[in-house]
């Protein structure tokens, strides 16, 4: 434990020294009904705040702008179109971080710089973009000049627009925007062909299928204005590799079937929640749907409806055994038809009956948090809705600081749930920075949401139970150490705070690390301080945003965390 805890304090002392760079985000929002609330930029650099980095318009040419300092490497974000999540831009598959159901934009920083784009697009207003993709697998070697696209777009120039393959998987790609009066001579018409090379004398392409304009070049008609292209095969009209027969089947024997019908939504689909419809055919409760999928790997789970949320939908609360980040996991196989079967909630193809509906008492200890106005809740799958939009207020009739609240609970043995201190769903309104930030998975009583966060679980038994009383952010009760390191504590204040924190404490004494992390579990500051058991200690906050913290502070052996409200 001391060699791993002094090889985090230098690596916090040597942080100070690494390089920063200003990089510029600028949204053009002149097509948009701009919000009351103003336009905010999110993203990894400031731990995903949906408020906490506003953008100004200080010349009113409706280009808003916000400069963030940040040290060299990739970063992910998105615009927002307001201060929380439902406003959030649409990032278009063009420019997003990767189709594998991510969403955001993408900026990799080795120098200041700036990044510019039309609101919920992937250039200026008016440009398009293509994302252009070509499968190199089936050629017996790749040229050293590299791969190469030319076309109308660009001025038929062999050399001038390289693909890349980042992840080794053999599909070079490109993301190119051009003015849109390059294509007028074709009829908008986007006409191209790849290169093995970076000059006509190497291999190109001669398409002769349907995906061709009968001149051996490849067309796409009326180019839409952010597009991504087919991963054909390099001078094929199909893939590389013939996708797998996929059958995925779910036993919906024990569940209410939504009037939406049953569906699975998956990476290889887009996540699309109603898109992918599962039918029973023969009516015997086991619904399935026939797919073909290239081979690979991917996450997907099946929804009892046709939405994320909403009435008479629901997806899986993926039982621990068989959760990997809140979704089950799909190896397709090249050539390899296959059938998956699962029972809905559970990790089995065969399902098995769920325990008799019983009361569960759920006890969580506050002593530790600042509780807000809007008191304690308690999120969970089982509830109707699932999670925020079916919160339970919880109580504390007899203000120990332990907060209960009992539910009736039917359907699966395996459960998940956490809590919040505040309201997750003011005004009908997802509402995270509320919500436990801990890692319930890494410390033994929870798995991954999915989302960024995670979730307690839980087996039920199908009698009345009561549940262990647990320390809010945390598997244990409040006066449990937590393997090493033991559970000591120290007062913060003002809470809410503003620019200056004070902390005291008698537990802690000389260089202490001091951790802050966001409502989305991400470190946003990891610094030593130095402590005198006793005394009072001013940490500067003013550069922290909005929002609710979790913070910590570790010595050799010993460790202690706090929530505050950043004012």
């Amino acid at each position: 434990m001391k060699k791993l805890y002094t090889l985090l304090m230098a690596c916090a002392l040597s942080g100070a020294a690494i390089a920063q760079f200003n990089l510029t985000l600028s949204v053009n929002m002149n097509n948009e009904m701009i919000s009351a609330d103003g336009v905010h930029v999110a993203g990894s650099f400031q731990g995903w705040d949906v408020a906490g980095t506003p953008m100004t318009d200080p010349d009113e040419d409706g280009v808003y702008e916000a400069v963030v300092s940040v040290e060299a490497g990739d970063y992910e974000f998105k615009f927002i179109n307001g201060n929380d999540w439902p406003f959030e831009e649409t990032v278009p598959d063009a420019c997003r971080a990767d189709l594998t159901g991510n969403t955001n934009r993408k900026v990799t920083v080795s120098e200041d710089m700036t990044y510019a784009v039309c609101f919920a697009s992937c250039a200026a207003c008016g440009i398009n973009t293509v994302l252009f993709q070509v499968d190199m697998s089936a050629e017996d070697a790749v040229a050293p000049q590299g791969v190469h696209v030319a076309g109308n777009f660009q001025g038929w120039d062999p050399g001038a627009t390289m693909l890349s393959d980042e992840d080794g998987d053999m599909i070079y790609s490109v993301a190119v925007s051009f003015d849109p009066s390059m294509l007028e001579e074709d009829m908008g018409n986007l006409i191209y062909k790849y290169v093995n090379g970076n000059d006509w004398v190497f291999p190109n392409e001669d398409i002769q299928g349907d995906c061709g304009d009968g001149g051996g070049n490849r067309i796409i008609e009326m180019v839409g204005l952010n597009a991504v292209t087919d991963a054909f095969c390099f001078n094929q009209c199909g893939s590389c590799v013939a996708p797998t027969e996929v059958t995925l089947q779910v036993d919906m024997s024990l569940q209410t079937v939504s009037p939406n019908g049953v569906h699975v939504a998956g990476s290889f689909q887009g996540w699309a929640a109603g898109d992918t419809e599962m039918l029973d055919a023969d009516e015997d409760g086991i619904y399935e749907v026939t797919l073909m999928i290239a081979p690979g790997t991917y996450a997907y789970k099946f929804l009892n409806g046709n939405d994320w949320e909403g009435d008479d939908n629901d997806n899986e609360s993926v039982p621990a055994d068989c959760n990997t980040d809140g979704n089950r996991t799909l190896e397709v196989v090249a050539e390899m038809p296959m059938t998956v079967t699962y029972c809905y909630n559970q990790c089995g193809a065969e399902c098995v009956n769920d325990p008799d509906p019983a009361d569960i008492t759920f006890h969580v200890d506050m002593n530790g948090e600042m509780v807000s106005a809007e008191g304690v809740w308690l999120l969970a799958g089982f509830t109707d809705p699932q999670w925020q939009a079916g919160a339970t207020l919880m109580s504390d009739d007899d203000l120990d600081g332990i907060y209960s609240a009992i539910l009736n609970v039917s359907g699966s043995a395996d459960i998940q749930y956490k809590f919040t201190n505040g309201d997750p769903y003011p005004g009908g309104t997802v509402d995270a920075t509320v919500e436990e930030m801990y890692d319930f998975e890494a410390n033994g009583c929870g798995v991954a949401n999915g989302v960024g966060g995670f979730n307690r679980t839980h087996v039920r038994s199908g009698m009345a139970e009561e549940l262990d009383v647990v320390c809010f952010n945390s598997c244990v009760a409040c006066d449990v150490n937590v393997g090493e390191l033991e559970n000591l504590s120290f007062s913060a204040y003002p809470n809410p705070v503003g620019n200056v924190l004070n902390v005291v404490s008698s537990d802690f004494n000389g260089a202490t690390n001091f951790q802050i992390i966001n409502a989305h579990g991400a470190l946003v500051r990891n610094e030593m301080i130095m402590m005198q058991a006793g005394n009072t200690t001013q940490i500067d906050l003013s550069g922290l945003s909005q929002g609710v913290y979790s913070i910590s502070l570790l010595s050799e052996t010993s460790v202690a965390t706090r929530t505050i409200v950043k004012k």
